[in-house]
């Protein structure tokens, strides 16, 4: 077989004596057929103690205590006085009696308001109570329309009110009872009749007398007026004007 020029027989692959060059990479090809590099071994660290120095923060001194402010004396609710010939419709009971003290007079009107009457508290006649805390509710009177009205004070909750037009309406303004002790009692009576020596607690634009009455409604017993003309007693309960045709009328003792 010929070749032109200029090729010609291929030489034989290797001559006599022939030796593979030596291999350049000593080290073996990686998976991707490039000789990997030599890596520099990895330190071994081995753990031990070493003392760290650590700032300690100076301790402050010690601020002196401020004096406690005095407390103010708080008006007593526990220690009342009663009135001995308490009835209520024949059920009597301690919590429902009527607390007062003594005060110039056999009683008098103070004039407070509905949030700094509890000041009164040992001297104001209580009237009731509330039925859903049992929290006790003082004899008032309020100027309501041109009329002058018994109604209630709620001092827990410095909340006051009387009864006018088919409605209890709220009074800042008010007039406390404060009475003697052993001067009254709670005299039962109905239809709009008044016993003799009844408290007298208002009266209506027209010169109606309007006289301290009270009523069991639910769970409350509650302070209002009783107003003769109308053979009621009136209470306040829950925003409306409640009538009632038997009740207790708050007298002085003969």
């Amino acid at each position: 077989m010929s070749y032109p020029p200029p090729y010609g027989p291929p030489p034989p692959p290797y001559g006599p004596g022939w030796q593979p060059p030596p291999n350049p990479y000593p080290y073996p090809p990686s998976d991707f057929g490039q000789v990997t590099q030599p890596q520099p071994p990895m330190p071994v660290y081995v753990p031990g103690t070493m003392m760290v120095p650590v700032p300690v923060m100076p301790q402050m001194p010690q601020m002196p205590q401020m004096p406690q402010m005095p407390q103010m004396p708080q008006p007593d609710l526990g220690q009342p006085t009663y009135v001995t010939n308490y009835i209520y419709h024949g059920q009597t009971s301690g919590s429902e009696q009527v607390q007062i003290s003594e005060s110039a007079g056999d009683y008098d009107w103070v004039p407070s308001t509905s949030t700094t009457a509890n000041n009164l508290a040992g001297r104001a006649v209580v009237g009731g109570k509330e039925g859903w805390d049992g929290s006790p509710l003082w004899v008032i009177r309020a100027w309501h329309n041109g009329d002058l009205i018994p109604g209630k004070l709620s001092v827990r909750h410095n909340s006051a009110s009387v009864m006018f037009n088919g409605k209890e309406i709220p009074v800042q303004n008010i007039e406390v009872l404060c009475a003697k002790p052993d001067s009254l009692r709670w005299v039962p009576s109905s239809n709009g009749n008044v016993p003799p020596g009844a408290i007298v607690g208002g009266k209506t634009s027209s010169g109606e007398t309007l006289y301290v009455g009270r009523a069991r409604h639910q769970l409350s017993i509650t302070p209002g007026k009783v107003h003769p003309s109308h053979n009621s007693c009136y209470i306040g309960f829950g925003g409306a004007e409640i009538a009632y045709k038997k009740f207790d009328v708050l007298c002085r003792l003969s």
